[in-house]
């Protein structure tokens, strides 16, 4: 049996731990809760004002609101989930993290509670994204049919989570940590945002066609309307994709940190 002194930390708490502080860091900082939120809001408030009886008309009897909420829900989701790298980006600039390695021996507890962190406010977001849509008119299938759309999404933030540590970690700077955010809100526009995609124009529809994140917003889509989820297997097979990438980068990232610091 190790002497007192030197047993090593149980996991736990040091989990858990991790997490009470940084869920308090995102609520101190505002930019990182509310600004997620108010975008969602803008958006949704702005295109379903603009466009909502001109969307209805030409598609078949589904509400525009209902179309456009799975793409304002994942545009909110890859940004608030963005905060994961924020956050081990300010405890690695500051030193703190090396702290915690020295006195741990591991950072991991310490990566893994900014990511759920991230994640809770994530929720926390969708869940008023979803009240806000329901207020100007949004009617789904069915409730069950929204959980399901919302537990998607939050696969997607997880995805968006790791890969945005692993960048913190890997760089060291704000900007390169803020490009899988920036990746996937770009790339969400190039899906079919205000139609289908086989209504779209033909260079469109192509990069549509191989977008992973327009097979994720029409499986969102799918179980909304609580229609046959035709897109599921490419877009859970992309979420996948996108979650073993984030844990294989972060370990990499975590890998050089060790080598080089």
């Amino acid at each position: 049996m190790l002497p007192l002194a030197l047993t090593p930390p149980r996991r736990s708490p040091v989990v858990l731990a991790a997490i009470r502080r940084s869920t308090r860091a995102v609520l101190r900082t505002p930019a990182l809760l509310v600004a997620p939120v108010a975008q969602s809001l803008f958006f949704l408030l702005v295109y379903a004002g603009q466009l909502d009886a001109v969307g209805s008309a030409y598609l078949g009897g589904t509400s525009f609101i209902a179309f456009l909420l799975p793409l304002i829900l994942l545009t909110g989701v890859a940004t608030g989930a963005g905060a994961a790298g924020t956050l081990v980006l300010a405890d690695i600039t500051s030193g703190y993290l090396d702290r915690l390695r020295l006195a741990h021996g591991t950072t991991t507890p310490f990566l893994v509670g900014p990511v759920v962190a991230a994640l809770l406010a994530v929720v926390l977001q969708m869940v008023v994204t979803v009240a806000g849509a329901a207020a100007i008119g949004y009617r789904p299938a069915s409730w069950s049919g929204v959980a399901g759309m919302l537990l998607l999404m939050l696969a997607l933030g997880l995805g968006v989570a790791l890969l945005s540590t692993a960048l913190a970690i890997r760089s060291g700077s704000a900007s390169t940590t803020n490009l899988v955010t920036l990746a996937v809100f770009g790339l969400s526009f190039f899906t079919g945002v205000f139609a289908p995609v086989d209504e779209l124009a033909g260079w469109m529809r192509v990069i549509a066609t191989v977008n992973p994140l327009t097979y994720i917003v029409d499986t969102a889509r799918q179980l909304g309307a609580g229609t046959p989820l035709t897109a599921a297997p490419i877009g859970v097979a992309a979420l996948a994709a996108l979650a073993v990438a984030g844990t294989a980068a972060c370990a990499l990232a975590l890998h050089h940190a060790r080598k080089n610091r």
